[in-house]
């Protein structure tokens, strides 16, 4: 039996980092970002809201409150599946 490959969380929070990211970037322009509460945190330990920013991010909603600005071309939704 081969041994386990050793994990590191580096790459993963990397990895996941880059993912949202080429996620954002494949919509063009200005964009408002509905996520699930339960979401904000594990994505404020990704990124900070001014890179989010620099992707085009305008805006930042929770799903739960249920008052999505659509005042944007462009709604991204992230959530668990």
């Amino acid at each position: 039996m081969a041994p386990h490959a050793e994990i590191n969380p580096q790459d993963i929070t990397e990895r996941a980092r880059r993912d949202l990211l080429q996620l954002l970037e494949g919509v063009p322009g200005k964009k408002n970002l509905v996520i699930e509460k339960s979401l904000a945190g594990p994505i404020g330990l990704l990124v900070k809201f001014s890179t989010l920013q620099e992707y085009g991010v305008d805006k930042v909603f929770y799903v739960e409150n249920r008052n999505v600005d659509e005042s944007q071309r462009n709604i991204v939704f992230l959530a668990r599946g």
